[in-house]
């Protein structure tokens, strides 16, 4: 229902590591080569789209956008509102050059009976480059 649209829109690029080195994918041993330059993450849903509040979670889908330049993996994971549980947690494969790599996250935020409205956001962290973005809060009106 909600998801149809964002879920064909939406894709996972999995480049395999060209030339990559034994240490450049993140793993201990060496220095990464891999070097993330941008990271985004886009709400697939936008706020104000009526709801069912009748105890069902509601789906709300993220995508993640990296950039970066040079061979290697970069790891990542998702956290949920303000949970500190790892949420999906992956690895994409950059070869040489800039590239962006884009993936999918759908999360199940509950949907108390009478409440007024379910938010919710997603933080996309990047542990090896020490970065971390959040989304902009998703607010769904529940139907009366």
């Amino acid at each position: 229902m909600l998801l149809a649209a964002p879920l064909l829109a939406s894709s996972v690029a999995l480049a395999p590591a060209y030339g990559a080195k034994a240490g450049t994918a993140g793993t201990s041993g060496g220095k990464q080569a891999v070097k993330v330059t941008k990271v985004e993450v886009v709400t697939l849903l936008k706020s104000g789209e009526r709801v069912e509040c009748n105890g069902a979670p509601v789906a709300m889908a993220f995508d993640g956008k990296i950039t970066a330049t040079g061979p290697g993996a970069v790891r990542y994971y998702w956290t949920v509102n303000t949970s500190r549980a790892r949420v999906s947690p992956g690895s994409l494969a950059f070869g040489g050059g800039t590239s962006t790599k884009v993936v999918l996250q759908v999360v199940d935020v509950p949907a108390p009976r009478n409440a007024k409205a379910v938010t919710g956001y997603v933080t996309l962290h990047l542990p090896d480059q020490k970065k971390s973005v959040r989304s902009a809060q998703v607010t769904f009106p529940c139907k009366k």
